[in-house]
């Protein structure tokens, strides 16, 4: 299922084109002609970019956004686009896009180059790259061209998914993957294995405030990590803040950009947050998923605690009638 690739105003982020297969599993084309000076190094090192911050611009939401569009070109719906797919684990639409969320925070990526011809030294990166990337597979296609009495024709070779390369990918599917359904018993106990004693009570204090203020909690499906999600419903459908368990926190400012009263919001959080526990958030907030590591944050705990009450209080849920 082709995705369009959402402008971010950097070039380095145009993309040729973006995929996804059955398994929710990202796949990244970049096309190339030989004589294109940047084939051996710029642009390894861009799809590198891709495998390792994608999951900073591409929101499960920005992603399904575009794939609407693209399945209302093709005059039908996005369930249906879906289901031609036949994907074995995602009950719903909402479910596929998280999974394909979750496979970019954690790497599980196809990088692909395509060209109609290749230089070795492009050759041995790629076999280097897919030996050594366990998640992530790293591919070449040469599409050689010749014409025969006026017939064109196109042979496509493909490079860098050796038997030993294949290997090292059976190993790593067999350990993780296949997907979790998350809860706070398993999620503490990842934690608790990740973590120093300390972090796990900041991740804990937390996830009580958060029970507390009666969010929205839901349990991700990552297979590598652990995550609960923190949804005020009033807000906006989508959570305002995703914590790991590997101790990393999102903060999901990229979900509340289409009414001026989230936008407010998203304004709010990102002074209170910079104020109370000094994390600052990026220019392009807006449509920005940042990511913070445990050490960035578990320091100044209380100060987070201090911003969601402020949330909570500056932004209440509507009395029921």
């Amino acid at each position: 299922m082709p995705v369009p690739d959402p402008s971010t105003g950097d070039n380095r982020w145009s993309i040729d084109l973006f995929f996804v297969d059955q398994d929710a599993m990202p796949t990244f084309i970049e096309c190339k002609r030989y004589n294109d000076t940047r084939a051996k190094r710029e642009v390894v090192g861009q799809m590198l970019e891709y495998a390792a911050n994608g999951h900073y611009y591409w929101s499960k939401e920005d992603m399904r956004t575009y794939a609407e569009q693209v399945a209302d070109k093709n005059g039908i719906s996005l369930e249906e686009e879906i289901k031609r797919l036949q994907p074995e684990e995602a009950k719903s639409v909402d479910e596929f896009f998280q999974n394909i969320q979750d496979n970019l925070r954690e790497g599980q990526v196809r990088l692909v180059f395509f060209m109609e011809e290749s230089p070795p030294e492009l050759k041995s990166v790629v076999d280097f790259l897919n030996k050594q990337m366990e998640r992530s597979e790293v591919l070449l296609v040469e599409a050689r061209q010749y014409e025969h009495k006026g017939t064109k024709i196109v042979t496509p070779i493909l490079f860098g998914f050796t038997e030993e390369a294949r290997e090292v990918k059976k190993t790593v599917s067999v350990t993780t993957g296949q997907r979790r359904k998350w809860s706070k018993e398993t999620f503490f106990d990842d934690a608790r294995e990740r973590l120093t004693e300390k972090d796990v009570t900041a991740i804990k204090q937390l996830f009580d405030k958060s029970q507390e203020l009666k969010c929205e909690l839901s349990w991700g499906t990552g297979k590598i990590s652990g995550s609960f999600s923190a949804k005020w419903p009033h807000l906006g459908e989508y959570s305002v803040y995703s914590v790991f368990s590997d101790g990393s926190i999102t903060i999901n400012y990229g979900s509340f950009k289409n009414t001026p009263e989230q936008k407010e919001f998203i304004a709010y959080l990102k002074e209170e947050l910079s104020k109370n526990t000094g994390i600052s958030a990026p220019d392009d907030y807006e449509r920005r998923y940042p990511n913070y590591k445990i050490n960035d944050w578990s320091e100044n705990v209380n100060g987070l605690l201090t911003v969601i009450e402020l949330i909570n209080d500056k932004f209440p849920a509507p009395e029921s009638v």
